[in-house]
């Protein structure tokens, strides 16, 4: 059975708090925050939930968990990165590789390629 390891990264994050602290809109970072949080719990939720994932690192907009479940499709992970959005503001990155290291390079790969998306350690091989 094949394992998948799955980096996720909030986009953006950082610099919508940033741009809330500096202009002092508190109100609006404590909304993005509550939102961004809720919406992360939830897609750890799910991703337990749809693939019986093992939740191996979690904290502010990173995530990274395993899974080896039959019922993997990125088609389903991709409708969880979608839904995600429309519960915040913000969007995901997700890298998938077979190890913690080849789906971080994955997700480095979907975050400097336009961000909002999945993508696979072995688009990286085939170039």
């Amino acid at each position: 059975m094949q394992e998948y390891y799955i980096a996720v990264d909030g986009d953006n994050v950082g610099s919508h708090l940033e741009y809330f602290a500096i202009t002092n809109k508190v109100d609006a970072l404590r909304n993005f925050s509550k939102k961004f949080n809720s919406a992360m719990d939830w897609f750890k939720k799910e991703l337990v939930k749809s693939f019986d994932a093992d939740v191996v690192f979690y904290g502010g907009d990173n995530l990274l968990a395993s899974t080896s479940s039959e019922m993997f499709a990125v088609e389903l992970l991709d409708g969880l990165r979608v839904e995600f959005s429309k519960h915040t503001e913000s969007t995901l990155s997700i890298g998938l590789g077979e190890t913690p290291q080849q789906a971080y390079l994955a997700l480095k790969l979907a975050k400097t390629n336009g961000k909002n998306a999945i993508r696979e350690f072995r688009e990286l091989l085939n170039g």
